[in-house]
């Protein structure tokens, strides 16, 4: 029996990204970060800043497209026609779901959005 808890297969790849959440009224920091990992349906992002677990977050990640390939994201046709370049940004929704000294683990929704630059 297998002990690994996950669907999907984490990538150790050390992606900048950026992550922000409503904590009060017309208030949404945006903090700048790395995620340590990531799949398809979640990913961990390092940082000091405490989000409350069940937090409903928002972040964007800096992908290369090869990695965007590797990490089994699924793309409209649209989207994939738009990717022109070597890297495009990811912006993802998710909820925070475990908190640690060094950062926090972040389940995605379903509704990320693939933005060519």
């Amino acid at each position: 029996m297998s002990t690994n808890r996950r669907d999907q297969e984490r990538f150790s790849l050390k992606i900048q990204a950026k992550i922000s959440y409503r904590h009060a009224k017309d208030q949404v920091p945006n903090i700048d970060t790395v995620a340590a990992n990531i799949s398809s349906g979640g990913a961990f992002l390092t940082t000091e800043h405490l989000f409350p677990l069940a937090s409903k977050v928002s972040i964007k990640f800096y992908l290369k497209v090869a990695d965007l390939q590797k990490l089994k994201f699924i793309l409209s046709m649209d989207s994939l026609k738009q990717i022109q370049g070597e890297h495009t940004w990811i912006t993802a929704t998710g909820i925070v779901i475990r908190q640690t000294p060094t950062g926090v683990g972040i389940i995605f929704d379903t509704d990320y959005q693939i933005t060519p630059i």
